[in-house]
């Protein structure tokens, strides 16, 4: 029987009798608790109705102490003649007699006569009193807050027969009170009021010192154990507040829960000793049960371990069974053999590149980590320029079989390196622990000038790009020795060189870039960037109503930035419309203020090439105009002949959107881009700007004076306006007036100017 498999779950058996075992005494042990609980909260209640009793019987108690002082004749002929001496020493004798905290004589209108104390509750012994009037009642009790606690106010009028006064006495809800109630009821009680706005808790209670802190920190709010009882941390104690029926003023009733706590554990501990004795007698009798059983699965757990550990790659010879475990110990012999199979694979696979089987970027970082940091050798990056081309023209096929014979060619060439490795589609490391030299990248050149044979017949050329980083400036950390070799990559592809080698501060100057790139948000918002204005002076008037708004930026912890830095670098992050946008708001709310003024200043802003590639951007320029209430005369755009050449249509399509507005258009550094004169009478601009390499030196350079000269009178021919940009000196200037330029821009009148400065220059140029 104990061979067949079946028969073995015997011990299932075994343990499903012990979880109803837990299961039960679990359900007990929580039936007792819900029950403790319940007679608990009857006790408490009990006590509560008691305490409310309590206070009943004590104020009619006090009422009845307090009509005996009334029915004195005495009293009732001082209270007539008003001797305020005899009344109060009255008041005190008596209201020592019954204990009375406070005693006040009060008029039939509620008026406080005399007082044994200091008191400011006449507005709410007159409430009282006008409230027993209307009911026709002999006498008061209620709940008043004097000073911050709670008083029982007893109120019992003087009859002569009319009543002619009323005399109170009030008695302190004090410990005192609370021991006298605790006595009868057998239960702790507290009298609390909240001492700030934090529900801090004081007053007088009959608990242990040391406990009435820590309960009273515990409760904090005392609305949360008005409705029901609630548990102290520790269970020590079963509190419910009690209303007084005053602001800010409460009973508490504490049932000390220790004697339930103590029954319920002694039932938890009875029946936690017959759960162990009953689990006791299962376990011994499942250890008889399971030595027969666990012998062949104890085989089957080593086996399987030494499957597991897997440092072994010798296989292991699997225990010979028969039944059911004989079936299952072949299935783990060919697991076994499946897993040697798969984790050879996986291996393979986690460190080579799957196309050309050399090593992938995750090897050569494992490679890196253990070997840095390194003086001898370094990293030779190749990468394959215009890769993406070839796929496209030539198909993904191809560019893969391309892939695998440069990956052939490396094999041969670089048979010295420690490790080869393709990093991603176009690009090849190798890692050599001699120096890298000149002649090394000669080489690498020479080998990629031979045709890599695509077809029969026909082959194809690669050109390529080679970065090297030495071990030298590697660092210690694999992210930044790879993020150098990027840096030196990203430079080599610019670059015409053989190859190109990591040189020091490189890296930063990178991190210089990031920074700025980074900063740029908080630049905007915090002021780091303002705008300058360089006047234009227009020839014919010998005035100046134009002028160009030119992005300045002096950055905290950079310094100056110089805006040829800082304008390329974000029009490669993508981030150049964030900072045009910027500038545009700038420059039309300065102009805002100019023509609300009555100066009528053009101002021009320079465009980037992602600005005209945005079809929305006539949209946002009236936008802008319509929010500073400016027409459109008021603005003009620059734009430069390379950004027009990004893409042609589309740019075209957007200024003649823009010049259809009445934006005025011009042709930035007319001259040093690709379009030249070609193209100028396609495109829908109004004004050609020169660029500056042509106006510096006009002066002393024919050439320059012979191409400034024939631009302006093309130009004009054509319908442009021109303007000359870079004029320093007075003679460059006389030739410009001699060529009829419309208008000049340079030093030689005045250097970008802040909107103050440029306001008064404008000023006094127009006085001269």
């Amino acid at each position: 029987m104990l061979k067949s498999f079946q028969a073995r779950l015997i011990m299932f058996v075994l343990v499903l009798l012990a979880l109803v075992q837990l299961g039960t005494a679990l359900a007990v042990l929580s039936s007792l608790k819900e029950d403790n609980y319940k007679q608990g909260v009857h006790s408490i209640d009990v006590s509560r109705n008691v305490f409310d009793l309590f206070l009943e019987a004590r104020a009619e108690q006090l009422t009845k102490g307090v009509e005996i002082l009334t029915s004195d004749f005495g009293f009732k002929q001082a209270v007539a003649t008003r001797e305020t001496g005899t009344i109060r020493s009255v008041l005190q004798n008596h209201g020592a007699r019954i204990n009375a905290d406070i005693s006040v004589l009060v008029s039939p209108q509620g008026e406080l006569i005399t007082a044994t104390q200091e008191l400011n509750i006449s507005n709410t012994v007159a409430e009282l009193v006008f409230a027993a009037r209307r009911s026709g009642g002999s006498s008061i009790s209620t709940m008043i807050a004097f000073d911050g606690r709670a008083y029982q106010l007893v109120l019992v009028p003087i009859k002569a027969p009319n009543v002619v006064a009323w005399v109170g006495m009030a008695f302190l809800l004090d410990q005192a009170l609370a021991e006298q109630i605790k006595n009868v009821t057998g239960l702790d009680v507290s009298f609390v009021y909240e001492v700030d706005d934090a529900h801090t808790l004081s007053g007088g209670s009959t608990l242990p010192l040391e406990e009435k802190e820590t309960l009273f920190k515990e409760i904090g709010s005392i609305k949360s154990i008005l409705k029901s009882p609630v548990f102290s941390n520790d269970e020590k104690y079963l509190s419910l507040g009690v209303d007084l029926g005053v602001s800010n003023q409460w009973g508490i009733i504490h049932l000390p829960y220790g004697p339930w706590l103590q029954s319920y554990n002694n039932t938890r501990n009875q029946l936690v000793l017959i759960f162990t004795g009953a689990l006791a007698l299962a376990l011994l009798f499942g250890v008889a049960l399971a030595r027969n059983m666990t012998q062949p699965i104890s085989r089957l757990v080593d086996y399987a371990k030494q499957i597991g550990q897997g440092g072994n790659k010798e296989k292991i010879s699997a225990p010979d069974m028969v039944g059911e475990f004989g079936v299952l110990s072949h299935t783990m012999k060919t697991m076994q053999d499946s897993i040697i199979n798969r984790e050879d694979e996986m291996t393979y696979r986690a460190s080579h590149d799957q196309l050309t089987g050399l090593f992938n970027q995750s090897a050569v970082e494992q490679y890196l980590s253990d070997e840095l940091p390194k003086e001898q050798g370094g990293l030779v990056l190749v990468n394959i320029r215009h890769f993406k081309d070839i796929n496209n023209m030539l198909g993904f096929d191809v560019g893969s079989s391309l892939l695998s014979k440069v990956a052939e060619r490396l094999q041969k060439w670089g048979h010295d390196a420690n490790m080869l490795a393709r990093l991603s589609g176009d690009k090849f490391l190798l890692i050599f622990g001699r120096p890298i030299t000149q002649q090394d990248c000669s080489n690498l050149k020479c080998l990629f000038s031979e045709e890599f044979e695509v077809e029969a017949g026909s082959g194809i050329r690669l050109d390529i790009s080679i970065a090297v980083l030495p071990f030298e400036h590697a660092t210690n950390s694999v992210n930044s020795a790879m993020r150098r070799l990027d840096i030196v990559a990203d430079e080599a592809r610019e670059s015409s060189e053989l190859c190109v080698f990591y040189e020091v501060g490189q890296d930063e100057n990178h991190r210089r870039q990031l920074t700025i790139i980074r900063d740029l948000p908080a630049a905007l918002e915090g002021g780091q960037l303002f705008v300058v204005y360089q006047p234009k002076i227009g020839l014919a008037g010998d005035d100046c109503h134009e002028a160009e708004a030119l992005i300045r930026w002096i950055h905290p912890e950079l310094g100056f930035l110089p805006p040829d830095e800082f304008i390329s670098l974000l029009e490669h992050a993508g981030s150049i419309q964030q900072l045009t946008k910027w500038v545009l708001n700038t420059v039309l709310s300065q102009l805002s203020k100019w023509w609300v003024q009555g100066h009528e200043v053009r101002v021009a802003v320079n465009l980037s090439a992602h600005d005209l590639l945005d079809e929305q951007l006539p949209f946002i320029v009236s936008e802008a105009l319509q929010a500073n209430r400016l027409p459109t005369r008021a603005l003009a755009l620059e734009v430069t002949e390379s950004a027009v050449m990004k893409d042609r249509v589309k740019v075209i399509n957007v200024l003649k959107a823009l010049q259809e507005m009445g934006i005025h258009l011009a042709i930035d550094d007319f001259g040093t881009g690709q379009s030249s004169l070609a193209y100028l009478r396609e495109l829908p601009v109004n004004e050609v700007k020169i660029d500056r390499a042509f106006i510096q030196f006009i002066d002393t350079n024919k050439g320059d004076e012979f191409i400034t000269k024939a631009t302006i009178e093309l130009s004009h021919s054509l319908g442009f306006q021109v303007t000359a940009e870079g004029a320093e000196n007075a003679e460059g200037t006389a030739l410009l007036r001699q060529y009829h330029c419309d208008k000049i821009q340079g030093y030689f009148f005045s250097k970008p100017l802040v909107a103050e400065e440029f306001f008064k220059w404008r000023e006094a140029f127009h006085r001269r």
